[in-house]
């Protein structure tokens, strides 16, 4: 059991990290590897993992601190989690059921039970894994899980561990929303139409970038060399997709609307600047 002295050096060593969380000023593709160094300063953990359900459509992508190099081991080994993900809404990352809280394996299962387990014997021993402490956030439209992991072997996370998730996953919820906006600002108006409005055809993305630029339709059709009642056309379209009324209300739509709510997930958009190469997957939904 860890002294009272290593438990204080760690609880000052994670408040400090949390103060270049916020300093870091992280936009949504830089957040994921600043939350696993909270995580690691958090807890004594030997694997940290942050997640984004999309709670549309049900789709997810998952990274990892130290990921399976194999992608075919990676596919197989989320194939078997999601089989059995249903089983337990600790699995399942149902976020009414975390609520607020952190959570342990533990908390639900003896080591004897978590042994016999179907998804601990498929998904996670093969792996050499067991202890798991996970918090939920939920922010615009997505479900934002935190995890951290240890090995077969490893004690149980303990309450101080837990304390610290837990106070993490709040300033998650602050850092997110956060990052999502400096995520948008970042973008040029027509990337934004494209994760605000998806069935917006190119053409008709170009029409509400100028619409939102103030151009009259005058100046559209000579902008793109197409004719007048071209451009009203597509400017009647741009308005019902967007669901507003007039060229203020898809102004203030393109530049002020929070883009990512609409399906399909943002990391699947063409064009999207979400899914760089990395160690990343994207799923179907969970059931069971």
């Amino acid at each position: 059991m860890p002294s009272a002295d290593s438990e204080d050096a760690a609880a000052r060593s994670f408040e400090r990290r949390l103060i270049d969380l916020y300093a870091a000023e992280p936009d949504l593709h830089a957040l994921p590897r600043e939350v696993f160094d909270c995580i690691g300063l958090a807890t004594d953990c030997d694997m940290a993992g942050y997640a984004e359900f999309h709670l549309g459509s049900g789709e997810f992508r998952v990274e990892y601190s130290h990921a399976d190099p194999d992608p075919e081991r990676r596919a197989a080994t989320t194939a078997a989690y999601l089989k059995h993900a249903g089983s337990h809404p600790f699995w399942g990352k149902d976020p009414t059921f975390f609520g607020e809280r952190a959570l342990r394996e533990s908390d639900f299962f003896s080591d004897e039970e978590f042994m016999r387990l179907p998804i601990a014997r498929e998904v996670f021993l093969p792996a050499n894994a067991h202890r798991q402490m996970t918090a939920m956030v939920v922010q615009e439209g997505y479900a934002v899980s935190i995890s951290a992991h240890r090995v077969v072997g490893r004690p149980a996370f303990s309450d101080a561990e837990r304390d610290r998730m837990q106070e993490l996953r709040s300033h998650i919820a602050r850092v997110y929303r956060q990052a999502l906006e400096r995520t948008v600002q970042s973008m040029a108006p027509v990337e934004r139409l494209i994760h605000l409005c998806p069935d917006l055809s190119p053409r008709q993305r170009e029409v509400a970038r100028w619409i939102a630029a103030g151009k009259s339709n005058e100046t559209i059709a000579e902008l793109l060399g197409i004719r007048l009642d071209t451009v009203k056309s597509h400017v009647r379209l741009v308005f019902e997709k967007l669901g507003v009324d007039d060229r203020l209300g898809a102004a203030l739509a393109v530049h002020k609307r929070a883009p990512f709510t609409q399906l399909p997930p943002m990391w699947t958009l063409p064009g999207s600047r979400w899914s760089p190469a990395g160690l990343r997957t994207t799923v179907a939904a969970m059931t069971g």
